[in-house]
């Protein structure tokens, strides 16, 4: 089964210095580019991943949308992000290997004593770099790869023995 990273949304959003200008500006792009960093880091580590933010201060059920191939989750009323990934940590620990992000000490404790592992918002800036780095990589390499595509590589056997025999033949002229 696939890990699952649990990221605590807005503790990261104001952990990082990429969020800065996004949340002064709007915080609702801030959360849409999480999703996307989160949405592509998932998908490069092969892993699930659920970004929960605090909806307590608002009236109305918990609601949850798909972005980026990620699962973004705004809590209820009255309930916090942090009491939802204490619970969601809790459950998921017991079936998967379980990654929550966020910077939060009390919320570290508590999701270390249900079985999962934590990764401080700081720490997950670090592997994010990383992990862009190769994902850049990679991408550079397919690029290559794509680039130096070579007819031979298309041609099916018969034919391309005959050209051979018809380099050869003339090669010696």
């Amino acid at each position: 089964m696939k890990d699952l990273y649990i990221i605590d949304g807005y503790n990261v959003i104001n952990s990082w210095e990429l969020f800065e200008r996004l949340r002064r500006e709007s915080l609702e792009h801030a959360r849409e580019e999480m999703g996307r960093i989160a949405g592509e880091f998932a998908a490069f580590c092969g892993a699930d991943c659920i970004v929960a933010f605090d909806a307590a201060l608002t009236e109305g059920a918990e609601t949850c949308e798909k972005a980026h191939g990620v699962e973004m989750v705004y809590t209820a009323e009255n309930e916090t992000a942090d009491s939802f990934i204490e619970k969601s940590a809790q459950i998921w620990a017991r079936k998967r290997r379980v990654f929550v992000v966020t910077s939060d000490k009390a919320e570290q404790d508590n999701v270390l004593g249900s079985g999962a592992l934590r990764i401080s918002a700081r720490e997950f800036a670090q592997i994010w770099k990383k992990t862009k780095k190769e994902i850049e990589e990679k991408r550079s390499e397919l690029q290559a790869k794509v680039s130096r595509m070579e007819v031979a590589g298309s041609l099916d056997e018969d034919t391309a023995r005959r050209l051979e025999a018809l380099r050869r033949k003339g090669g010696g002229k």
